[in-house]
């Protein structure tokens, strides 16, 4: 199967007709459609606090109430993908600092006029002396005037269900992040696949329900496109009304928050070389372990042994972004095999037992 082409709605890269018409569709209200909710973990402390200095108008024209943001953005460059009338954009400029940077990419130009609007006023009350935020009108299928790796993290908040293109959003992704930089995002995906003419219909889409991805199809296409270890770090049942539910024929809904990390020093399970990682603390929202993903957390102080995927987060010679919050042991030099044990080379039975006439083990079953 063709994964990519199936979540493709746009053959001819008029990507903007198709934002257009999924505004035309919306509700009046912005948070009528809201799929997040303010809840443990939905928004980071250090966001929370930030949020009263953001102007009344962009908080209540903000299309969601949780905030994904990770930890340590001092000084980085972020993108904000489908970033609306920015209220997470300015929350990221908070936090980034004034040697920071936020690009905000807005399909909607009355969104993005919002955000525009308040940028004077955002600075003065953060302290800036110069701004540290700039939007664009634009869709994140096409982020050609953005350099090819010149961005730490990109984030976006319950709007890649909408692209009409999947594949090209997360290879563009890809393309502008520096190698160790993180996509950290929070959406809608599925327990299935759902129909086409169920996700083809534009008002399901509008809904931000009828775009999501069977959650396995979306790691697919990310290994394909080389995010090797797609992580999920808070996952949520997604708020669906009954008349919403009943569109979409028992399929499930979670609202989850995602961590890809553009490294060619991941693989797609995990590898043992014999690592170890310490986390020493120090995060705000962190402060007594690390949040690998929604199973796995490090507490603080404790030596842990680790793999591959792990480390490729805190080594600093592979632009680790978590390097400074970590003690590192080991090197990449001995493979000693999957994390997890083998469960085929180390299980299979010996060479006993029927034969055919050709001396090859009888095929008994087709499964």
């Amino acid at each position: 199967m063709d994964y990519q082409a199936y979540y493709r709605k746009v053959e001819d890269g008029n990507y903007q007709a198709y934002y257009d018409a999924i505004a035309a569709a919306e509700p009046r209200d912005p948070q009528a459609t809201a799929r997040t909710r303010d809840a443990d973990g939905t928004i980071p402390g250090q966001a929370r606090e930030r949020m009263f200095n953001i102007a009344g108008e962009i908080q209540n024209t903000s299309r969601e109430f949780g905030v994904p943001l990770p930890p340590l953005l001092e000084g980085c460059t972020v993108v904000d993908l489908c970033c609306g009338s920015g209220r997470d954009t300015y929350l990221a400029a908070q936090l980034v600092g004034p040697a920071g940077k936020v690009i905000g990419i807005e399909p909607n130009a009355v969104r993005m006029r919002i955000g525009e609007k308040y940028l004077e006023k955002e600075m003065k009350q953060f302290g800036y002396d110069a701004p540290n935020v700039e939007f664009h009108k634009g869709c994140p299928e096409d982020l050609s005037f953005i350099p090819d790796g010149s961005v730490d993290v990109v984030i976006s908040n319950c709007t890649f269900n909408e692209s009409p293109d999947k594949a090209r959003y997360i290879a563009e992704v890809r393309r502008i992040l520096r190698e160790g930089g993180e996509w950290y995002f929070t959406d809608v995906f599925t327990d299935r696949r759902m129909q086409r003419e169920i996700s083809d219909n534009i008002d399901n889409v509008a809904l931000r329900l009828g775009g999501a991805m069977y959650i396995n199809d979306f790691r697919r296409i990310a290994q394909q496109l080389g995010f090797n270890d797609p992580r999920y770090l808070i996952t949520n049942k997604t708020p669906v009304t009954e008349k919403e539910s009943a569109l979409f024929d028992g399929t499930s809904f979670a609202t989850i928050t995602c961590r890809l990390v553009n490294t060619p020093y991941s693989s797609d399970v995990c590898e043992d070389y014999g690592e170890f990682v310490t986390y020493k603390g120090g995060l705000p929202d962190f402060p007594d372990y690390f949040l690998f993903d929604k199973d796995i957390k490090f507490p603080v102080g404790k030596r842990c042994h680790v793999c591959n995927n792990v480390t490729s987060l805190v080594i600093p010679e592979f632009g680790g972004r978590y390097a400074a919050v970590f003690d590192y042991e080991g090197s990449r030099e001995r493979h000693a095999g999957d994390t997890h044990g083998d469960h085929i080379i180390k299980a299979a039975p010996d060479f006993d037992g029927v034969v055919d006439e050709d001396d090859q083990p009888v095929r008994v079953s087709c499964c």
